[in-house]
């Protein structure tokens, strides 16, 4: 691939035409024709495609981008954290909304000659490294050297009344992301099995008002006495309903299966996850946590294909370990790149 070698340009006239393409590209729901450069046969050439427009795809697509290689971030579906109040422990960035930290980082990375960008979901990928093929909803194909996997992971809430329609807003998952604008509130912190009890006292340094709810999952007494001596409380008595709040992420409470109301004002649960359809689609090796297997430099275990971000991250999954995540891929693959062009 050729590559561009003229600077970003800040002139007055570029940022208009960088925030014309931004409008441009949010709008579109396909791939974006305005931003994307095509062969005659239409097929769209890249270095690198990055799948994922989070922390980590925009991180990769950066450093991709000032190595000086054709790099193409494809974003398609509904963030996971669409629904966050903020984005937070992110140093620069802390309490910026989700939405606004994508168009600050797109407006970015569109001041760089090499970076193309569009929207779309990539339902297939063919081919091996250095030749991969990929099949973009739409009807659009993409060609590229080596891909980056940053989409991120699928969720699945409990399936409890009005939790889904509450998550985001007084039902929140990452304590470090959200614990402290819910700070000394009543919280209540639901628990699947038996051994996410030890980690209960880690939520006391927020607040000191904390009851576990176990849905009926029995506790042992030696477990209870614990906890008490810790501050904790043990409830196990099914929840019937999560009732929302005025709109300030605070809960109206917590309703039980025996009419028992609690003044819950913060809920933390851990959802399960799974790999999104495009990733198990490829029957990558994951880990016993089902993360992505990944070797040091990034490399799934399928050769030209590299992984980054939450899909990888195991249990410690925020913004700003994503994005250097996705920093450690794309120098892994600029490095690959560099060393094949002198070979």
């Amino acid at each position: 691939m050729s590559s561009d070698t003229s600077a970003p340009d800040s002139s007055r006239s570029t940022r208009r035409k960088m925030l014309k393409q931004v409008v441009c590209l949010t709008a579109a729901s396909s791939m974006a024709p305005c931003s994307l450069a095509t062969e005659q046969d239409g097929e769209i050439q890249a270095d690198l495609v990055v799948i994922g427009g989070g922390p980590a795809g925009m991180q990769a697509a950066l450093v991709a981008a000032r190595a000086r290689r054709q790099v193409l971030l494809i974003d398609g579906g509904t963030p996971r954290n669409a629904a966050a109040p903020a984005l937070h422990t992110f140093v620069s960035r802390d309490g910026i909304l989700p939405a606004d930290f994508r168009r600050l980082g797109l407006a970015e990375l569109l001041r760089y000659p090499t970076f193309r960008f569009g929207r779309g979901l990539v339902e297939a990928i063919k081919g091996e490294a250095g030749a991969f093929q990929l099949k973009l909803s739409g009807g659009k194909k993409v060609r590229a050297r080596y891909v980056i996997l940053a989409l991120g992971l699928v969720d699945t809430l409990p399936d409890i009344p009005g939790l889904k329609e509450n998550w985001g807003k007084g039902v929140h998952h990452c304590v470090f992301c959200d614990g402290y604008e819910q700070r000394d509130r009543a919280w209540g912190l639901l628990v699947k099995d038996l051994s996410a009890l030890e980690h209960a006292p880690l939520f006391r340094g927020w607040t000191a008002d904390l009851t576990v709810f176990t849905q009926g999952l029995p506790v042992p007494e030696a477990d209870l006495a614990r906890l008490g001596e810790q501050g904790v409380r043990v409830e196990s008595r099914p929840i019937r309903e999560i009732r929302g709040g005025s709109g300030d992420h605070r809960l109206a409470g917590l309703l039980l299966e025996d009419g028992t109301e609690l003044p819950i004002e913060t809920f933390w649960v851990a959802p399960d996850q799974r790999q999104p359809p495009l990733v198990e689609s490829l029957g990558l090796d994951l880990r016993e946590d089902g993360a992505v297997q990944r070797s040091e430099t990034c490399e799934t275990s399928k050769p030209g294909i590299f992984a980054a971000g939450d899909l990888s991250a195991g249990r410690m999954q925020q913004a700003i370990l994503a994005a250097a995540d996705g920093s450690r891929a794309a120098f892994s693959i600029i490095r690959e790149l560099m060393v094949r062009s002198r070979a």
